[in-house]
């Protein structure tokens, strides 16, 4: 059975595909940027000027990546700060002498994405080490989660140290260890030109079309949103824009709200941090660190329920980075005690270790919450970041995504940057250490497509493949139903943004 759409302009039909969602289906018709029909092949004759065969995959609505910082992604990505995502510890050391030694003397370093959890000897880098690898260049070396930066000394006496008189608390002068705001200071003191930053955009753009990403909901704490918003429709990249809390006043002067803009850029909400990391181990949790200590609350209880209830008085989302079960239980409070909107749909971001009625709370008063199942990949299970700074206990029940979803409770999947994939997202959700966090495919493709849709207020154009909706779309190499088994093996074949081929594995 065919349905389609009113005829519009020059039509293109994708073929030899299953349709997700469509049994029986092997066929689309785009047109105009929008899915103009859905069915069978040899039922739509001559509908389609124009006709592509996409091979026996599989075709899916293009995934959204709920929160990602796509300004950092893209500068790693670019390669103007340096990556050292999965590096063990020497090679990390190796990576950074060999990038001090390309720039001249008293050039800055910025690298990323070191993660000692995974380390043979799991601790942080220090001062001293940066400072023999870059004796004569400022060089820091953030953390992959972004909350706790490593120093050297020259880095921590430049003038870009002036930046964190504010936040001294944030700032261990032995160990060159630097937490939260301050850690934003200084890398926010290092920053690039406009075109250093206009290829960074670009090349995250590229590679979120590369990983089948059509749409991102992306954090700006790094960059004017004007650039964003200005970049997405010339990139090809749909971007919900979320600026910090901190932008309420100027925005409302301004007019502004959540869901204001087009179909290629608009404003998503705004970002507050209720406590840090486990990484950095400042995450608010219930139960303590095995090493001492339970993190730290950024907010006390009023200032968390007035900031989130100002935001929605104001007609804003808020998207609160809440990790611990502290953290998550002031979030839930403060909704509750400021009655908000359920129609904006607030978000919890994370949302790690949260109780069972932590869950239950967040559902009752219409908070929907964005996770990132690959965190589950990169840190659950025995010997895992979780396991070792937490204990095996809460390492089970964190990232409960099984009773999330029997709750009812509105979920859509981003990556954090770590990494930006959705397919090993997928698999982390599907395949995951402990029953608590499994989700079948059918469950985790819809938090990674209409569930991020859905967060954004935009179920009616975007997040599955339905006649009406956006031509967004990703073709995988394998017909994928019933084989989760092999997910770790499907690659992205094309992707489509508005009905235009943005990438084709075939030809790059």
């Amino acid at each position: 059975m065919i349905e389609t759409a009113s005829a519009g302009d020059r039509s293109l039909m994708l073929r030899g595909c299953s349709v997700w969602g469509h049994p029986g289906c092997d066929a689309v018709i785009l047109r105009r940027g929008r899915i103009d029909a859905v069915g069978r092949s040899e039922e739509f004759d001559a509908c389609a000027e124009e006709t592509m065969d996409v091979g026996g995959g599989t075709l899916i609505a293009g995934f959204v990546d709920a929160h990602v910082h796509l300004v950092h992604t893209g500068l790693v990505e670019s390669g103007w700060r340096v990556d050292l995502s999965g590096r063990s510890r020497d090679d990390t050391l190796a990576t950074l002498r060999d990038a001090a030694r390309a720039r001249g003397p008293e050039e800055w370093v910025v690298a990323n994405g070191w993660d000692e959890s995974g380390w043979q000897e799991a601790r942080m880098l220090t001062r001293l080490e940066l400072d023999a690898v870059a004796p004569w260049n400022p060089m820091v070396a953030v953390r992959v989660d972004g909350h706790v930066l490593v120093a050297n000394s020259l880095a921590l006496s430049s003038v870009a140290a002036t930046t964190v008189a504010a936040c001294p608390g944030d700032v261990d002068w032995a160990s060159g260890r630097v937490w939260e705001k301050a850690a934003a200071a200084m890398v926010s003191a290092v920053r690039p030109d406009r075109a250093t930053l206009d290829e960074a955009i670009r090349a995250a753009s590229s590679l979120c079309h590369r990983m089948g990403v059509t749409s991102v909901h992306t954090m700006c704490d790094e960059v004017d949103p004007d650039v964003l918003r200005a970049a997405a429709r010339a990139l090809r990249l749909r971007m919900v824009v979320v600026p910090p809390l901190e932008a309420l006043k100027p925005l409302v002067a301004a007019g502004c709200k959540t869901g204001d803009g087009d179909d290629w850029a608009r404003w998503g909400g705004l970002k507050l941090f209720a406590d840090g990391s486990i990484g950095a181990r400042n995450a608010a949790v219930s139960a303590p660190f095995r090493d001492g200590g339970r993190g730290t609350l950024f907010w006390d209880d009023a200032s968390m329920a007035e900031r989130i209830g100002a935001a929605d008085r104001a007609g804003w989302q808020t998207l609160v980075h809440a990790i611990g079960g502290r953290a998550i239980e002031q979030v839930v409070r403060a909704h509750e005690t400021a009655r908000t909107c359920r129609a904006l749909r607030h978000r919890i971001e994370h949302f790690e270790l949260p109780a069972d009625d932590h869950i239950e709370r967040a559902h009752r008063v219409g908070v929907c919450v964005c996770m990132q199942p690959n965190f589950v990949g990169n840190w659950s299970g025995a010997g895992g970041l979780y396991d070792r700074e937490l204990g095996p206990k809460a390492d089970g029940r964190s990232n409960p995504l099984r009773a999330i979803a029997d709750a009812g409770l509105w979920v859509g999947f981003g990556s954090d940057g770590m990494p930006v994939s959705p397919l090993y997202g997928l698999a982390c959700a599907v395949r995951p250490p402990h029953d608590g966090q499994r989700l079948s495919l059918e469950e985790a493709v819809r938090a990674y497509t209409a569930g991020g849709a859905y967060l954004a207020h935009e179920e009616a154009d975007a997040g599955a493949v339905d006649v009406g909706k956006r031509a967004d779309l990703v073709v995988l190499d394998a017909t994928i139903a019933g084989r989760e088994a092999e997910i770790g093996r499907w690659a992205i074949d094309r992707t489509f943004v508005g009905g235009e081929c943005v990438y084709d594995r075939t030809v790059t």
